[in-house]
């Protein structure tokens, strides 16, 4: 089954929250932590993840936390999840070099489920923390295929 493993959740959560402060100061991890109810350390390390990834920034100090490091509306759904859980993929093998399959060379099934792979993308692409703020995200269905 297609899941979003817990950290992934957390940092989306904690990102829209951010997002929904974006003029404030910066948010420190242990309120967010126990704002939301999710353990200190983790998120602590999700944060760490997400500012490695460009997507946040930290400042320190007492005051200190963490800030978006771009508007909103320029991180993508697609970026959060792949900073924290890496490349979105439906299945190991779309290329030779990445497969240890013996049914690479006839496989029916890999053309199909990488073109649902590119739409997944594609569709978390369009979702910026805007539209997860705003509660804005449209249909899949009214996206147009590619």
């Amino acid at each position: 089954m297609l899941r979003l493993s817990k950290k992934s959740e957390y940092a989306i959560i904690a990102l829209v929250d951010l997002a929904g402060r974006q003029s404030e100061e910066p948010i420190p991890v242990k309120q967010m932590a126990e704002s939301y109810k999710i353990p200190g350390e983790l998120l602590g390390k999700i944060f760490q993840t997400l500012k490695r990834s460009g997507l946040v920034y930290s400042v320190q100090g007492t005051k200190g936390g963490y800030q978006l490091s771009r508007s909103p509306r320029e991180i993508t759904l697609s970026e959060i999840i792949e900073s924290i859980e890496g490349p979105i993929s439906l299945m190991s093998c779309f290329s030779e070099l990445d497969c240890d399959c013996l049914q690479f060379s006839s496989c029916t099934i890999k053309s199909p489920l990488q073109f649902i792979q590119n739409e997944i993308k594609n569709y978390f692409q369009q979702i910026t923390l805007d539209t997860l703020k705003d509660n804005l995200v449209k249909p899949l269905t009214q996206f147009s295929v590619s």
